[in-house]
């Protein structure tokens, strides 16, 4: 029955009423039909998979995902006692800007990544088709993930003693708009992008537009006394007829820079795919020997420890697929920053809770995050080159590896840190501060190692993380809560006990740092196993 409905609306999608719609758009429907045939055929091949829209299990998990999420958020507004006006616009809002992370991120990665553009390119094909073709996965993520945002909090609306019976229906239709009105504003941006950028260019530029809707989201959650002292003008809001004035003339200016923006994007895209393509996602730097990479080859193996320590530090900051997973982790990255502005001041030995507390279990949920994702890459065909190394090179090129998270998210914060506390707490709150923050997100990082399961950037970007990712997050939440709690109620205390939990720490830190360096290497030799069987399949001879 699923199947013959399904064919059904195939049928009628391909009819010749929407082929002549789509002809009056510019967009030639055989052609249309053609590349989304391709692409479906490509995705099933698993050759094009870091994209949400393509990938049905990744949509239907993040769909029943968030309908868990707004049923909370459903339940905890109804229990709070906000209006009906209230509890519609919230979820407008959420929806808004839930959609224009995704639907950003989406947009740049089809766009601006366009992998397979190079072989279309040649085609008889012109550009409103093809954007057409590639942006229409933006409308099954509206799909799955608006209805699985709003159809419990529609429903749960019904509760409300002033909202009327056909409110699921207004708020399901409201949510849809919202929904569409976004995918066409991040294809008008990115239109507007490919207008006037250089192609070369594009990757960068992209990228730093996928940040925009989390550095508004921080703007507006640490601007709270800005915005206190900024005051609207009195006849801005007095005068109705300015307001009806002002609110059609941003409407129609909206309309024209979205229209305009798509039209840059049909009429300017394909010309330019090679370009885009061959483009730097970010500034080339110079290759230079570097005398931390040399210290690193002496304490950590030798020059495969530096190989591993370069390659990490490069590809960290020139991966598309790794700069455009670790987007979305700006708010986290930047919550150290916060605690150290609100709670610098105050030594964590006072009695009183302050951000300071929680400062080094925020570095090991920013090692967390970026160990589930070093492993893809945007050039990930490329690994067969590591089959060309010694076999005893893996496990010094992995310490390598170590040595570049070590560095980054261990030893440059707290030695800023040791240059600047003990002017506020004193040399010693400071140095027993700074040592057992030292050895918890060592031990973070020895824990942490394990989920790196290959080499890293060396596997197809996944347009989600696996269930199994958000459940270790969940549970090391909690984790992370009672350590804090008990951080707080019974080792900061004690100069004694700091100083006895700090070396307990730094021992188990060694001790998982040691084991996960060898499932690190394991997983390495595994990865590498499966892709040389790969290599000799191409070989095989076909009768």
């Amino acid at each position: 029955m699923k199947a013959a409905f399904w064919r059904l609306v195939r049928r009628l999608l391909r009819g010749p009423r929407v082929s002549r719609a789509l002809g009056s758009l510019g967009i030639d429907a055989r052609r249309y039909w053609l590349l989304i045939d391709l692409f479906g055929t490509i995705s099933e091949r698993r050759e094009m998979f870091s994209q949400l829209g393509t990938d049905g299990l990744s949509l239907q998990f993040a769909a029943w995902l968030y309908a868990i999420f707004s049923a909370l958020m459903s339940l905890l507004l109804i229990m709070v006692g906000k209006s009906v006006v209230v509890y519609f616009w919230a979820f407008l809002a959420f929806t808004a800007f839930l959609m224009l992370t995704i639907l950003f991120s989406e947009t740049s990665n089809s766009l601006v990544n366009p992998v397979e553009g190079l072989v279309l390119a040649h085609q008889p094909i012109n550009g409103a088709t093809y954007t057409a073709a590639k942006l229409t996965h933006l409308l099954r993520i509206l799909l799955y993930l608006v209805p699985g945002l709003n159809i419990v909090p529609a429903l749960a609306g019904l509760i409300f003693t002033d909202s009327r019976w056909f409110y699921p229906l207004v708020h399901m239709l409201a949510a849809f708009v919202v929904g569409l009105l976004v995918a066409l504003l991040c294809c008008a941006v990115f239109g507007w992008l490919v207008r006037f950028v250089p192609p070369n260019r594009l990757k960068a530029i992209g990228q730093v537009a996928e940040t925009l809707p989390w550095l508004g989201y921080l703007v507006l959650q640490f601007s709270r006394e800005l915005r206190q002292h900024i005051h609207a003008p009195a006849w801005l809001l007095a005068d109705t007829t300015l307001r009806r004035t002002l609110a059609v003339g941003f409407g129609v200016l909206s309309v024209a820079i979205v229209v305009l923006g798509l039209r840059c994007l049909s009429a300017d895209y394909l010309v330019r795919v090679a370009s885009i393509v061959h483009g730097g996602s970010g500034r080339k730097s110079k290759v230079r020997r570097s005398r931390l990479s040399d210290l690193v080859a002496r304490f950590f193996g030798g020059p495969a420890s530096r190989a591993g320590f370069e390659y990490t530090s490069r590809l960290m900051i020139r991966d598309w697929q790794f700069r455009r997973q670790m987007i979305p982790m700006i708010p986290v990255a930047l919550v150290p920053a916060a605690l150290l502005a609100t709670g610098w001041r105050i030594s964590p030995f006072s009695g009183k809770f302050t951000g300071m507390h929680v400062m080094p279990h925020i570095f090991g949920i920013l090692l967390f995050l970026i160990c589930t994702v070093l492993v893809y890459g945007s050039d990930h065909k490329a690994a067969w080159l590591f089959l060309l190394a010694p076999a005893g090179a893996y496990g010094r090129f992995a310490k390598g590896v170590y040595a570049r998270l070590w560095f980054v998210f261990a030893i440059v914060p707290h030695v800023a840190l040791i240059l600047v506390l003990p002017w506020l707490w004193g040399i010693r709150d400071a140095g027993l501060f700074v040592a057992y923050s030292l050895a918890a997100v060592s031990f973070y990082l020895g824990l942490e190692l394990r989920l790196v399961d290959g080499l890293p950037f060396s596997k197809q970007a996944e347009p989600t993380r696996s269930p199994v990712s958000q459940l270790l997050m969940f549970a090391g939440g909690i984790v992370i809560a009672i350590a804090v709690g008990v951080q707080f109620f019974l080792v900061f205390r004690s100069p004694v006990v700091v100083v006895a939990v700090t070396l307990a720490l730094a021992a188990s830190a060694y001790l998982v740092t040691r084991r996960g360096l060898e499932t690190f290497e394991v997983a390495i030799r595994f990865n590498l196993g499966l892709l040389s069987m790969e290599t000799k399949g191409i070989y095989t001879e076909v009768q």
